[in-house]
């Protein structure tokens, strides 16, 4: 398993992780709010492609995704990201949500990728909705995960 964290508080920090499911790779984001997991795990997608740790902040995109469930939520904000990073030959380092309703606000900061700083990397296929979960458990983490096809 493969993990990144934003501090050395590791288990109250927002963290994100890569599970292997057989052969299925997961995405999960942890936070304190719902908002944060899911920032965790759009950089968990994101380093699925490159290390984001290579990635400068260059460019911000914005991102608008609206559901009535967390999970399609989850599934619609990630499948933006990969469509944004396809379609504009882009790689991300961080991203910021915001979250009203059933409406998510999110902006993704990152550069063009360049193959010669990125040489490892590769393209992410799709988001599955499959054993898409979002929750908070008793300690009172928000955890987001989702499949990924690579």
């Amino acid at each position: 398993m493969e993990t990144g964290q934003a501090s050395a508080a590791r288990e109250a920090m927002p963290r994100w992780e890569h599970l292997t499911r057989g052969s299925e790779r997961v995405v999960r984001g942890r936070g304190r709010s719902l908002e944060e997991s899911f920032e965790q795990a759009a950089v968990a997608l994101c380093a699925l492609v490159v290390d984001p740790a290579s990635v400068e902040v260059r460019e911000e995109v914005e991102l608008v995704c609206e559901a009535t469930a967390p999970e399609r939520l989850l599934a619609d904000w990630l499948r933006a990201i990969v469509h944004k990073m396809a379609a504009r030959r882009l790689c991300f380092r961080c991203f910021a949500v915001r979250m009203d309703g059933t409406r998510l606000f999110g902006h993704a900061f990152g550069e063009p990728l360049d193959r010669e700083r990125h040489p490892f990397a590769r393209d992410v296929r799709g988001v599955s909705l499959v054993d898409t979960r979002v929750s908070q458990g008793a300690d009172g983490l928000w955890t987001a995960e989702c499949e990924v096809e690579l």
